[in-house]
């Protein structure tokens, strides 16, 4: 850039570092300053000569506030794209987990079963009384007996099993009995990583505060559905992986027990257990606020098709109670809280019962879970599979019975 001549008949030159000598006439001096400051050069009239004061300008290294703010914005840009991503393992890897989880149960059923010649069942109500003033065995899931088979015979030795499981005829259970502390420990291979395990169950079960489990067995259709036309007998005799029992008042629909000759169609072709949300309600407000899939609606008594199950259940009202309970415990086989669940409605759609479904065990919860578009299920013969929400309807509920005469299944 070039420089702008001056005269300055009274400029200071001795603001410009200049000595004595040259301040003889202080008149008349002749100077330049280029327009960025960096040096100034001035003429003596007297002895002809120029000379040239420089200037040394400091230089400040570092960001203005706007290239601080444009990296700021790009490094949002790049967590915003990545922070997806890395959700994404993420749940890639606790849904296999999740598998793993699965997997393990299904070998111990089969381990059990190997061992006892038959399925494990679901107690859906307390055993008869005793004379010691007690009550027999039952309220035990199916997934009490397991626990020997899938190194857990430490827990399962803490189970008085020659009792009820629950305070005299009630499935709740409290803190003074027998079975308390077992009842209350978590057991991590019955938490899915993705669900979220409700530890304040002590109002809805009893003060021993059962541990909850995120996995339910296959528990068929209920006694009401007639089948896919109509086909089936009233009341419909219990089709699902793990049967239904009553102890002290033996329920006519309920079947006897489950070998694996049982499933005539096929091991390949039928549901062994699958996942199944915790209720994380603890009052009705948040129940009824909550998840549509925890908010259990009432289904009339009648003897009906399952797509007329399926179309009754898409008009009708949840009741708190009944889904305050779902999915509490592990160890209680009451058809409330019990880790069982059937096929009627598709995966991570709305769970419903009948007025029966208390005593009797015919609890219409649906497979759910917090994965991404599906859940994971184990079938019979011991394989896993990640089962979309938008499976056929009649595909989920042919997997849901063990000898309906349909074979069809599911591709890898």
């Amino acid at each position: 850039m070039g420089t702008r001549q001056f005269w300055r008949p009274d400029f200071p030159l001795q603001r410009r570092g200049l000595s004595a000598t040259d301040l003889n006439d202080s008149l008349g001096y002749l100077w330049y300053a280029n327009v960025m400051g960096l040096s100034i050069k001035y003429y003596h009239k007297e002895t002809s000569v120029f000379k040239t004061q420089r200037h040394h300008v400091v230089s400040r290294e570092g960001f203005t506030l706007v290239e601080l703010l444009v990296v700021i914005a790009i490094i949002g840009i790049l967590i915003g794209m990545l922070l997806p991503a890395v959700q994404s393992v993420r749940e890639a890897a606790r849904r296999t987990a999740c598998a793993n989880n699965i997997r393990q149960i299904a070998l111990s059923v089969h381990n059990y079963e190997s061992a006892i010649q038959e399925f494990p069942v679901n107690q859906v109500g307390p055993g008869a009384a005793n004379s010691a003033g007690g009550y027999d065995t039952g309220y035990y899931s199916w997934l009490v007996p397991l626990l020997p088979h899938m190194e857990q015979r430490n827990l399962y030795d803490l189970f008085d099993i020659r009792s009820s499981n629950g305070d005299g005829d009630s499935y709740k259970i409290s803190a003074t009995h027998p079975n308390a502390a077992a009842a209350a420990t978590m057991v991590p291979t019955f938490i899915c990583p993705s669900d979220i395990p409700n530890r304040e169950n002590a109002i809805i079960l009893g003060s021993a505060n059962p541990a909850p489990s995120s996995y339910a067995a296959n528990g068929g259709w209920p006694s009401y559905a007639t089948g896919f036309n109509g086909e089936r007998s009233t009341p419909g005799t219990h089709n699902g992986a793990i049967t239904y029992i009553h102890p002290a008042q033996p329920v006519s629909w309920h079947s006897g027990d489950i070998e694996m000759s049982s499933f005539i169609d096929g091991t390949s072709n039928t549901a062994l257990l699958a996942e199944r949300l915790i209720q994380t309600g603890n009052s009705a407000k948040a129940i009824n606020e909550g998840d549509k899939r925890l908010r259990s609606l009432h289904i009339l008594e009648r003897y009906e098709v399952l797509a007329e199950i399926v179309d009754q259940m898409s008009s009708s009202h949840a009741h708190v109670f009944e889904s305050a309970h779902i999915g509490r415990s592990w160890s209680s086989g009451s058809p409330l809280v019990a880790p069982t669940y059937m096929h009627v409605q598709p995966p991570n759609s709305v769970i419903g019962h009948y007025n029966t479904s208390m005593d009797e065990g015919d609890f219409v919860v649906t497979a759910s879970s917090r994965h991404p578009s599906g859940v994971n299920m184990a079938l019979v013969d011991g394989s896993t599979r990640f089962l979309s929400d938008t499976v056929s309807q009649e595909v989920w509920w042919a997997l849901g019975s063990r000898a309906d005469g349909r074979t069809e299944s599911l591709s890898d």
